[in-house]
């Protein structure tokens, strides 16, 4: 019976394809529950309280389901009111706080100068208005070029996940529970050293309660702990390949942690182009209120405070997504439940040995 409770945690994301083969009555009808819901995050955009009660009761049966799920990194369109109510706590309005205040100042010394009888050389609006594409063309180019840097590092992080899932499955069918445990103990702590690598951090801590002393006194000692414990996962495959365990899932995880390091890590978006987009959008959005003053007054201050705030705010969300690893805490919390995942699993494991 533990046995098959530990290959029940495993396939748990399999639980939805076939519930009655692997998981017991209450969980399957779970699943069905949450499959025959699913459908209320989308009538949830249209408003009703009904929908919204239906997400809500959806999102609190796939997180008890699924560890990986976190349903506060979920949005809707029924969100704008607290999207509107956060606005001054926002993430996004506290890092661009220096070029807005910057502008909103010239804005305001510009106006009280038209005011007080002391107007600035006006600007035509025709130089601002044939800028005005190409700065756009420029923001959505680094936007799109940052989101794409950002997909790809959660499809191999995904990849990373899932192979982790497969090699401790392959472990656990194959080997005894003594045999096993090493792998799972490494599999567990393969998603923490490659969090912490990307990140330029070390775990100990974490590391402890997943690995044996002599382990993670060895882990310390090297500087690339990935591929510490891809040798590890690799001797210890070997050992197991004469009872059915194969390498190929430490083949896509070394993939993985290549595409993760070398293609986005270590490779970042041009500085130059970063830079040239930067001093763009400061010299239109400083110059523009010049073009504008003598038609808006001061209305200028406020129009040019919520530009300012949706331009700066787009290039700010390239920079902050651009680093998918190492960038803003908040950009980083979906790596911390799919490591929290294969923790569990080791721990599953290690209930299962005889006493």
């Amino acid at each position: 019976m533990p046995r098959r409770q530990l290959l029940i945690g495993l396939a748990a994301p399999a639980l939805a394809a076939v519930p009655a083969l692997t998981a017991p009555p209450a969980a399957s009808l779970a699943v069905h529950a949450a499959a025959r819901q699913m459908h209320s995050f989308r009538e949830a955009a249209c408003g009703s309280a009904a929908a919204r009660r239906r997400a809500v009761r959806c999102g609190r049966v796939v997180c008890a389901l699924s560890p990986a799920y976190d349903s506060t990194m979920r949005y809707a369109a029924v969100d704008w009111a607290k999207n509107l109510r956060t606005l001054p706590t926002s993430t996004i309005l506290k890092r661009i706080s220096s070029p807005l205040l910057f502008n909103v100042l010239v804005t305001v010394l510009i106006c009280a100068s038209q005011a007080f009888g002391a107007p600035l050389p006006p600007l035509p609006p025709l130089p601002h208005q044939l800028l005005g594409s190409a700065l756009g063309l420029l923001l959505v180019f680094r936007t799109n070029a940052a989101y794409d840097r950002f997909w790809e590092a959660r499809k191999q992080w995904g990849v990373v996940t899932s192979e982790c899932r497969a090699l401790a499955g392959h472990a656990v069918i194959f080997m005894t529970p003594q045999q096993a445990l090493p792998l799972l103990s490494l599999t567990a702590a393969f998603p923490v050293v490659v969090k912490t690598y990307l990140r330029g951090e070390r775990d100990s801590r974490r590391l402890k309660a997943l690995l044996a002393p002599s382990e993670v006194l060895a882990l310390d000692a090297v500087v690339n702990q990935p591929q510490y414990v891809l040798a590890r996962l690799r001797q210890l495959a070997q050992a197991g390949r004469q009872v059915g365990v194969s390498e190929k899932e430490r083949e896509m995880l070394l993939k993985s942690v290549g595409v993760l390091g070398e293609r986005i890590y270590n490779t970042p978006i041009p500085l130059s182009y970063s830079r040239h987009t930067s001093r763009f959008l400061i010299f239109y959005a400083s110059t523009l209120p010049l073009a504008i003053v003598g038609a808006l007054g001061w209305a200028t201050v406020p129009v040019m405070a919520t530009l300012c705030w949706a331009l700066f705010g787009i290039l700010e969300i390239g920079n902050l997504i651009e680093e998918p690893f190492t960038a803003y805490e908040s950009q980083r919390r979906p790596l911390l439940p799919l490591t929290e995942a294969r923790r569990e699993d080791a721990e599953r494991v290690a209930e299962a040995q005889p006493r």
